[in-house]
């Protein structure tokens, strides 16, 4: 069976700013769990919108990298 497949990317790149006299990474990134919920939502709606596609089916696949850094999702057209 011959399989073509194409790439499509959403990033999700989240920021937080800090003052001048900021010294670097001391807190630990203790905003990156306000992140997670916001994270977690958008993953969510992502899953939806492909799960309500016709003519599509779709499952995540594990790149090797933790779901919270990453999550892929496989769309495959249905024949």
């Amino acid at each position: 069976m011959h399989v073509e497949s194409k790439e499509f990317v959403i990033r999700l790149e989240a920021r937080a700013a800090f003052p001048d006299d900021y010294e670097g990474d001391d807190d630990g990134y203790t905003w990156v769990p306000e992140l997670r919920p916001v994270a977690q939502a958008v993953v969510a709606a992502v899953a939806r919108t492909l799960a309500m596609q016709p003519g599509w089916s779709f499952h995540p696949a594990n790149r090797g990298r933790s779901s919270e850094d990453e999550v892929t999702f496989v769309l495959e057209r249905r024949s």
